[in-house]
């Protein structure tokens, strides 16, 4: 008798500098799916970009993958174009005493749990869309424009959403550096000609990567030029004094959005959370790959639905979030970032996360209307399927 069960291909890993968290991600979604209704496929994605599956890369103690790991896995293929049955597919080269043989891996939808460049930026998405795979998440327009944290202030003063000024830097095209004669006129004729201390971070990478704060000209320099190692253009806009942070999810539910709880993360120290304070283990900046699935990101400390956040800001945290939300026309799970000046109650909308760590399931396992992770995968790959129907009949 055929297995009714729709067949999920969970992919994870990437060519991002958020490949580990992406791992991370991409088991506990894995973990997480509701055996009754759905078939999971993890498919791996190395740092060259070769693409794998196999059922040790469920495994946290697999990883990191590397040597004669790679033995115990598939090395396989996306054809563009090709379906077996309708259904999309990925292919295996094997060899046989009669030569090479292809073998076909049907799926039914795939799901992104991509972190950052090539995967939470449009580029799969794209993919996906081109060849006519169903996927869940955001779309191809909506992951590129939030990836951009320059456009997402631009869009985001449109709808009248308050967002820090910013300066934003190019790299030369004829040099890989620049020169505080290249750099500090742009930021003080935006930002004042006092304007220290400054957070410097990437125009396109992902949540928290090479962000720095700088209180110099010297650092100043020296972060820009920290970043044209990453990225072609760095934003600079000012550090808020008295920082505390504020994070919400948002999904479409039944054609409306709704909002998870919202967390205030617990800074270790002065100024925004970096990448390894949100996502990695410890001092040693080891990944916290074999957490449980029911666990959070790297254990970070949080205080859910915080006392200080007065009914005035809650108000502006969720309408904001779910205006950004329509605006990029986003999809699935995201998790919109705010910074707030302790000191005098003003908020800012910092950024736009289309494919959050864990997909921001554990806000909403505590939201007011709680949904447990099993449930919100359920969710994001039913509505996957629905927006393939809509787009492709």
């Amino acid at each position: 008798m055929a297995d009714s069960r729709a067949r999920v291909a969970v992919i994870f890993g990437g060519r991002s500098v958020e490949h580990e968290v992406s791992v991370l991600t991409g088991l506990q979604f894995l973990s997480a799916l509701d055996p009754d209704r759905y078939l999971g496929m993890p498919v791996y994605i190395d740092p060259q970009g070769r693409w794998w599956t196999g059922e040790s890369l469920r495994r946290r103690g697999f990883y990191p993958v590397e040597g004669a790991k790679f033995d115990e896995l598939k090395a396989v293929t996306l054809p563009v174009g090709l379906k077996v049955e309708g259904r999309p597919s990925l292919l295996h080269a094997r060899r046989t005493l009669l030569g090479e043989k292809i073998e076909t891996l049907t799926y039914d939808i795939a799901v992104p749990a991509l972190h950052g460049s090539h995967g939470e930026d449009g580029t799969i998405q794209g993919l996906f869309e081109f060849a006519g795979i169903p996927y869940a998440g955001p779309r191809t327009l909506g992951a590129a424009a939030a990836m951009d944290k320059h456009f997402t202030k631009e869009l985001l003063r449109r709808h009248d959403i308050p967002v820090l000024p910013h300066a934003l830097v190019h790299r030369p095209f004829d040099v890989h550096f620049v020169e505080e004669r290249d750099v500090l006129p742009l930021v003080e004729r935006t930002l004042g000609p006092d304007p220290f201390p400054v957070i410097v971070k990437p125009r396109r990478l992902g949540s928290s990567v090479g962000v720095q704060a700088v209180r110099d000209r010297d650092a100043l320099i020296a972060a820009v030029n920290a970043i044209f190692r990453l990225d072609n253009a760095a934003l600079v806009e000012p550090l808020v004094p008295d920082l505390v942070e504020y994070n919400v999810a948002v999904r479409r539910q039944q054609g409306s959005l709704t909002t998870s709880a919202i967390e205030r993360p617990l800074r270790p120290g002065e100024g925004v959370l970096g990448f390894s304070d949100k996502y990695l283990a410890g001092a040693d900046g080891t990944p916290k790959i074999e957490e449980a699935a029911g666990e959070g990101l790297a254990d970070q400390n949080r205080e859910i639905n915080p006392a200080d956040l007065s009914e005035q800001q809650e108000r502006l945290i969720r309408e904001a979030a779910r205006t950004a939300f329509a605006a990029f026309d986003l999809a699935g799970s995201a998790r919109i970032d705010f910074l707030c000046n302790g000191a005098t109650g003003e908020i800012w909308l910092n950024e736009v996360n289309a494919i959050p760590g864990s997909f921001a399931y554990y806000l909403w396992q505590v939201a007011a209307d709680p949904v447990s992770f099993t449930e919100l995968a359920h969710l994001l790959i039913e509505e996957g399927f629905e927006l393939h129907r809509r787009a492709h009949g």
